[in-house]
């Protein structure tokens, strides 16, 4: 299974057509209170995600992002080999410094 990507420009057309979807902030809270958060995303701190996967959807795109897009990459690529990865489950190239939305 391949990790699936989203990169900026796919995320601000989803927001464009107000497609259904939810956008994961996976930064620790210092970052959040630092840089601030998007309004619509959800904030579920990294170390949290693995005890939350229940609550996320699996009939729309999942987006994931951290501050540059690393750590949600490893976190996708962790739950893909753990069985835990499903398909509409995406990474957010560049993460949170990419979004200009």
């Amino acid at each position: 299974m391949n990790l699936n990507r989203i990169s900026p420009s796919q995320l601000n057309l989803l927001v464009k057509d107000e497609a259904d979807f939810l956008l994961i902030d996976l930064r620790e809270n210092y970052e959040l209170e630092i840089d601030g958060k998007i309004d619509y995303s959800i904030h579920i701190p990294l170390e949290e995600l693995v005890d939350r996967l229940n609550e996320l959807p699996s009939d729309r795109p999942v987006v994931f992002h951290c501050s540059s897009g690393k750590r949600s990459e490893n976190i996708l690529n962790f739950l893909i080999i753990n069985d835990l990865h499903k398909e509409n489950y995406f990474n957010l190239d560049g993460g949170y410094q990419a979004i200009t939305i």
